[in-house]
Parts: C-alpha cells; structure tokens; sequence
C-alpha cells in the first residue's frame, strides 16, 4: 500500500520530475526522472511521481474492488 506522503501527483503534461528529498523521507542530491507510462519512483528515496490520470484510473480501480469486497 502506498503512503500518501510518498506520492506526488503532476499533472498530465510532464514527462520529467524532480527529486531532492523532503523533510519525511530524507534530504538527497537533486535528481530528475522520466515518467514512463506516467509513473516514475525516486531511487534515493522511494517518492513516486504519477500523473493526474494515472492516478485517477487506479483510484477507481481501487473503489471497485472496495465496493465488491464490501457487498460480500
């Protein structure tokens, strides 16, 4: 499961994210990251950048698997 704080939403139009840490996960070199498939994960940290509809087509992927166990 994903932790809020180590997700960054961007929106659509960005191909390229920038990293250099954050006070929770820890202060480390400026890096920059290509979005494939509208994702990228920091590999000093752990931060995943996603895009807004990437973002969007796993949140409802997630209410319908959540409707489905809860009507069982």
């Amino acid at each position: 499961m994903l932790k809020r704080q180590n997700l960054k939403i961007v929106e659509n139009h960005v191909t390229v994210a920038s990293c250099n840490g954050d006070v929770i996960s820890g202060k480390h070199p400026n890096v920059y990251l290509t979005l494939k498939d509208g994702s990228a994960e920091c590999y000093y940290c752990g931060k995943i950048f996603v895009t807004k509809d990437v973002h969007e087509k796993h949140l409802s992927k997630t209410r319908k698997n959540f409707k489905k166990k809860k009507n069982v």
